[in-house]
């Protein structure tokens, strides 16, 4: 550590201690914007319980303040208290997301601190402002030189907000004990933030929760089938028999919980134990099915147990039904949404909360599209040549992991973030290896 380092680190210290004097070690008399710079003091020096401390007290004064809850949340972390800090995240998460730093103003009292801004005829108890500075510090003198630094010759001053009056559109510094400012939505960046906090704290409790249980296997017994579609995509086509050994399949998606507890690590968006683990790779499927004495099903495989003996476009029937699978329903960001239509999740969906098909198999259609062991074919569709005894789809040999067209593989049943379409039993895409994106999951399969 350098000299400079050293002398930081000092002041700093030096600086929190006399914080702490100031305000009380009880907080009794210390207001919130004061108990901020406290716990941001402390954060500083990385002296975790006593910021805790700080920032525990501001939050009962203003608990819906998302600066303090946020601050209270890395703290949390830092400390472990993960249980702690996953309510509080989710208080935040609920929230409007916003470009900007959206605060209403309110005055203390009768104060007329904001009278140069405000319209005399404005009647409202608050007014909207841009939060721009959250401490400035300005002469006692009132002279608000728009500076977030103290002149030296300045030897007694008081914090301040820089605010924009959206009404008037006029920038003032305004007292902090003259004004209440309650926050309006997140901010985008600190939304994005708590976002990552959130999905740790989520990992760390579910290596918390102790061992995974084991998968559920359903026997699909042995017969033939017609697979693919001539009312999709010629992808799909074109219809061809196909006939299976018996072998067994995994009755849900595989979740995070188990993902996690074999893999010892987890790249899902969408961060909970019953949730199906996301954004994982080809790779990362197949490594986990080997490792649990299982593999990834043949393509064929797959569509013979999505249908359950069916014909239909749907396992359920010719029509779509938003009851039967998660997709990219009215609360869909993407451009495929249903807007008139709801399956009750915005994103991802505990495995099994979908009733089953014929077999008893959850989530064939839609949650998370699946990874399945075959190779997609470009050059000739595999569908005209396959065999008609158990396919396993085109060959490979030493096939780059990022190189498109022949060298990707198939992935099945549709997700969250699709179209009512792609929840067809005869759908099919495909993706390099390496592809990573929170609509792909999986489930593995085994001989008999």
């Amino acid at each position: 550590m350098t000299v400079v380092q050293h002398v930081f680190k000092f002041l700093l210290s030096a600086y929190v201690v006399s914080l702490s004097l100031v305000i009380s070690s009880g907080h009794v008399l210390a207001n919130v914007s004061e108990l901020l710079a406290q716990g941001d003091s402390y954060l500083l020096v990385k002296d975790y319980p006593l910021a805790e401390k700080a920032f525990t007290a501001a939050l009962v004064k203003e608990p819906k303040n998302y600066r303090i809850l946020k601050s209270l949340i890395e703290v949390k972390v830092e400390l472990g208290k993960y249980s702690e800090a996953k309510p509080l995240a989710e208080k935040i998460l609920s929230r409007k997301v916003m470009l900007q730093k959206k605060v209403k103003v309110s005055v203390v009292d009768n104060s007329d601190v904001l009278a140069d801004v405000i319209s005399p005829k404005t009647r409202t108890p608050y007014h909207f402002a841009e939060l721009v500075d959250e401490t400035v510090v300005a002469a006692d003198s009132g002279k608000t030189n728009m500076r977030n630094y103290v002149d030296n010759k300045v030897k007694a001053s008081i914090p301040h907000y820089r605010l924009f009056f959206l009404a008037s559109g006029k920038m003032k510094l305004v007292p902090k004990s003259e004004v209440i400012i309650e926050y309006v939505g997140v901010p985008r960046l600190d939304y994005e933030r708590v976002q990552e906090f959130y999905s740790k704290i989520q990992s760390k409790l579910i290596d918390a929760s102790g061992t995974a249980i084991k998968a559920e296997m359903v026997l699909v017994e042995g017969g033939c089938f017609n697979m693919g579609s001539d009312k999709g995509a010629l992808l799909e086509g074109p219809v061809h028999k196909v006939c299976l050994s018996s072998y067994e399949i995994e009755k849900h998606e595989v979740n995070q919980k188990s993902f996690q507890s074999v893999m010892k690590t987890n790249p899902s968006r969408f961060v909970s134990a019953d949730l199906p683990v996301e954004s994982v790779t080809w790779q990362e499927a197949n490594k986990y099915c080997k490792k649990t004495g299982k593999r990834l099903p043949t393509e064929a495989e797959w569509e013979f147990a999505a249908r359950g003996g069916t014909t239909t476009e749907y396992y359920w029937g010719e029509k779509f039904d938003s009851s039967k699978g998660n997709f990219c329903d009215t609360n869909c960001d993407m451009n495929v949404r249903v807007a008139d239509a709801s399956d009750g999740y915005k994103y991802t969906a505990p495995v099994g909360k979908f009733p089953p098909n014929p077999l008893g198999l959850h989530d064939m259609s839609g949650n998370v599209a699946e990874w399945v062991a075959d190779w997609i074919d470009t050059e000739q569709n595999y569908y005209i040549i396959s065999p008609k005894n158990n396919p396993s789809g085109p060959t490979r040999i030493n096939a780059p992991d990022f190189d498109g067209g022949a060298n990707e593989k198939i992935l099945r049943g549709g997700s969250w973030g699709g179209g009512i379409e792609t929840l067809r039993s005869a759908w099919r895409k495909a993706f390099f290896r390496g592809y990573r994106f929170e609509n792909l999951g999986f489930r593995c399969a085994k001989d008999i």
